[in-house]
């Protein structure tokens, strides 16, 4: 490590820290934020895996703290990993909204453990959530294993879903992202996350790290790292199961959130992925889980309700958005007839991506932009539920691989207009 490596100015209290522990083979992340509830069971589990799956490696625990007043760093302290406590600034406008993916202020939590990773020499570093309480032991081994072996230099995290779980990744994140950066990640936005030393000191050192938000820093280092050459790779690691008292269920929010996110880094990242063209899966380790078919209710007719309100409502914001002959066929849809609704995919590639534009060039408030694709994103959830209601779990999965076909497909009607 250089004397110009930005692990060196860690703040004296932190030095102190680092230097008590001197080195660690294997380092593991909790950002947190009042997690009291769920982070000493989780730290346990981290513990238990690094103990099982590489004894007598030398391992850490790194905690970056957005400011918890439920003693979730004492918690931390007292268990079994030897630990670093850090204390992060969060923007004040982050701890006052309701966080949606991780801790406030994620981006700098996730560069202060970096850093700190960094110094203590570390050949791996997982990122884990500090809300996730399905978590198991063999995550760690699976989420490690690729960089510890010298395989990968990012691991994200592949989920065991329901098919109608996570549909804003499984029909808008997971497609967008396969079409800018080339790659079939299953969780584009991984929450949880290892990576190598290789790409630690890569990123700590890129004059464009200059994210404060929650997801814009993850979405960033997936995009940098696939763009600069660093390998990347899915862990299968089961069903996640997330307890908090804090992330917002508000679909507006959520959208606005993850995927005013992707469009922010298209808009100042555009060397990224302007001149990416098809995609390829990457490797993964563990089972690969095909979405569950199982019976559940879905309110198909309220969320053509809200498409139909949007129809009735939004048409002047869509207006200033979406392109004219996007806007027509949107227009055209049939939407009388729940059992028969159907939104292609093209067209949905097409609608997300005028939104991207519409971002890009400011055609309107950005927040009342992204707010606005909600009837739009119900409406095509709708369609997708009522075409896949007589398919099985295979037959499910081909659908979501055309959905991502068709946003590749249409990548040549964005790059044309964002130019």
């Amino acid at each position: 490590m250089t004397d110009a490596s930005p692990a060196r100015d860690l703040p004296a209290d932190l030095q102190e820290q680092v230097e008590r522990l001197r080195s660690a083979e294997i380092a593991v992340a909790l950002l947190t934020y009042n997690n009291a509830a769920t982070v000493p069971a989780v730290a346990e589990v981290a513990r238990a895996g690094l103990e099982r799956h590489f004894p007598g490696v030398q391992a850490a625990l790194i905690n970056a703290d957005a400011g918890s007043s439920d003693g979730t760093p004492e918690l931390l302290a007292a268990g079994g990993l030897p630990a670093v406590l850090a204390r992060h600034d969060a923007p004040m406008t982050e701890r006052a909204a309701v966080p949606f993916h991780g801790v406030p202020g994620r981006g700098g939590a996730l560069r202060l453990a970096f850093g700190i990773a960094q110094r203590l020499g570390v050949r791996a570093l997982v990122v884990l959530e500090a809300e996730v309480t399905s978590m198991t032991d063999e995550w760690i081994a699976r989420l490690v294993r690729p960089v510890w072996e010298e395989k990968a230099d990012l691991v994200a995290p592949a989920y065991a879903r329901h098919r109608y779980d996570g549909t804003i990744t499984n029909l808008l994140l997971a497609p967008l992202i396969r079409a800018l950066y080339g790659r079939r990640l299953r969780q584009p936005l991984p929450g949880s996350q290892a990576l190598s030393a290789r790409l630690l000191e890569h990123l700590l050192l890129h004059p464009r790290w200059t994210w404060p938000g929650r997801d814009i820093t993850d979405l960033w280092i997936v995009g940098t790292a696939i763009a600069d050459g660093f390998v990347v790779w899915e862990a299968w690691l089961g069903r996640r199961r997330v307890e908090s008292r804090t992330r917002t269920t508000d679909l507006p929010t959520m959208v606005a959130q993850t995927l005013g996110a992707v469009f922010s880094v298209m808009d100042r990242h555009q060397d990224l992925w302007l001149e990416v063209r098809s995609s390829e899966p990457v490797p993964a380790l563990g089972e690969p889980a095909v979405p569950s078919a199982d019976p559940m209710t879905v309110d198909v007719e309220r969320m053509i309700g809200a498409f139909r309100q949007g129809l009735s409502d939004l048409g002047p914001i869509w207006e200033h958005i979406l392109g004219p002959d996007t806007l027509a066929d949107v227009l055209a849809l049939d939407a009388a007839d729940v059992t028969r609704f159907r939104f292609p995919d093209d067209l949905w590639a097409r609608v997300v991506y005028d939104f991207a534009l519409g971002h890009h060039y400011g055609v309107v408030h950005r927040d009342h932009l992204l707010r606005s694709l909600v009837p739009l994103y119900l409406g095509r959830t709708a369609a997708f539920v009522t075409a896949t209601r007589r398919r099985d779990a295979a037959g499910t999965e081909a659908l979501l691989e055309a959905v991502g076909a068709a946003f590749e497909r249409q990548k040549p009607y964005l790059v044309e207009r964002w130019r």
